[in-house]
């Protein structure tokens, strides 16, 4: 665990009701003065003058309004001319809440009220530089404006392979889209909570993997529906309608869960980030389809590096992806590795076998299939760190990049044995020709 520095600052506002006297008192400060704590634990000494009838008969008691955020570790009692009460504080997670200090007196059976400080406000800060998120997203500028312009172009390609008579074939019988968007928004949220259950996952590690689960299709699903012989067309429409209904889906999906799990807190949406991914998508296919159209030689130049540049596309992918998550998966355990390599391969399993069981053309049932597997697990990164406190933040964050890297590394060892196969049978088919 990356060691972080709260600061807390207590302002004190103290009632003393109808007591004449006041008896307690923070060492060294005045009522609403300032403390500024530099430590995950720390330490506040409370001062008592109140001397009971028996020696060691008063003791200090410490209310929390929020324990989740901050605890007491202990209170201690050391006794001079006055009485100290050390009370030994650790923050968990940023945030604001109220503790009460009461003093006791026990006489006997009999325990006596004799004074209560209230309303002591505690609010705690991360005063690093960089939290985890930051760090992990600290990537050398000049490979991301190297790789820019090639997604750019290898979209534009893509928007040269499309063919308008699939666009109306899948307009008049969308079922693969229906089938996508079930398991992409229904069943694969579902199974990523029932996981993270039998797992036994922190409550909010387990949100991360759910919000994983419910993103739209994405991370260069139609790069693979070329690479193993899918349909484009239809993998490119499935993504653009699946960020779409992410619009939708993510909002309910993260209220949903997270009442069931019991996290608190407004969830944001990243509505911006949604819309510029369908953005990043549309603008430059459609620029690909016009090619197309209007310059058909640019449009047959643009298809022959499509294989070549998502190749390389997707090696910078995977390498960027490890780079970013690097930091992430030095703190994950088995169970998280275990979640992460088995929400890419349900997506996959579910899109094939419902596309099998419906009797769709063996590209459909690949391109639902990789549809449905590999996901655009960033979304639910920024729904995590706009939603929680910094501490869960970067244990949710856990989910988008594991999933992330385990269903690059996936894919990658399909397409190796595809194209090993393939080979094989290629070879097999040339041997029998040549003896005939």
């Amino acid at each position: 665990m990356i060691r972080k520095k709260f600061m807390i600052l207590l302002s004190l506002f103290v009632t003393l009701g109808e007591a004449r006297k006041s008896f307690l008192s923070f060492q060294n400060t005045a009522k609403t003065e300032i403390l500024f704590f530099t430590k995950t634990e720390e330490v506040v000494i409370v001062r008592s003058s109140y001397k009971g009838k028996r020696p060691n008969s008063n003791y200090l008691l410490v209310q929390l309004e929020d324990p989740k955020m901050l605890h007491v570790v202990n209170v201690t009692k050391t006794s001079s001319d006055a009485t100290n009460f050390t009370i030994n504080l650790r923050a968990d997670e940023e945030g604001e809440t109220n503790l009460t200090i009461q003093l006791w007196d026990s006489e006997g059976r009999q325990e006596r009220l004799i004074e209560e400080i209230k309303n002591v406000k505690v609010k705690v800060r991360t005063q690093t530089k960089k939290n985890l998120f930051q760090a992990s997203m600290h990537v050398d500028r000049k490979i991301l404006m190297l790789i820019l312009p090639l997604i750019l172009l290898n979209k534009c390609a893509f928007g040269c392979k499309i063919e308008l008579q699939v666009l109306q074939t899948v307009w008049k019988r969308p079922l693969p889209v229906i089938l996508g968007a079930i398991i992409q928004f229904f069943l694969m949220p579902f199974c990523g909570f029932l996981l993270s259950q039998i797992l036994a996952l922190p409550e909010a590690q387990a949100f991360g993997f759910i919000m994983t689960c419910t993103c739209p299709g994405g991370g260069g699903g139609y790069f693979f529906a070329l690479l193993l012989e899918g349909d484009v067309t239809l993998a490119i429409l499935m993504t653009c309608t699946s960020t779409l209904l992410a619009l939708i889906m993510m909002p309910i999906n993260s209220y949903i869960y997270s009442k069931i799990l019991g996290l608190s807190g407004i969830f944001h949406i990243p509505v911006f980030k949604i819309v510029s991914t369908l953005l990043f998508i549309l603008i430059p296919i459609s620029v690909g389809i016009i090619i197309k159209r209007r310059i058909p030689e640019k449009a047959n130049l643009l298809e022959k590096i499509i294989r070549p540049l998502s190749f390389i596309l997707m090696f910078a992918g995977i390498y960027l992806t490890f780079r970013m998550g690097l930091m992430f998966l030095k703190t994950a355990n088995l169970e998280v590795l275990l979640l992460g390599l088995s929400v890419p391969t349900l997506g996959l399993l579910f899109g094939y076998s419902f596309s099998k069981i419906c009797m769709l053309p063996l590209p459909v049932c690949k391109t639902v299939a990789i549809e449905s597997g590999i996901l655009n697990s960033f979304l639910a990164l920024a729904i995590i760190q706009l939603s929680l406190s910094q501490s869960k933040a970067n244990l949710a964050s856990l989910a988008p990049f594991t999933v992330a890297m385990c269903s690059g590394c996936e894919m990658l060892l399909i397409l190796l044995v595809y194209k090993a196969k393939k080979r094989c049978i290629s070879t097999r088919e040339d041997k029998k020709s040549f003896l005939l």
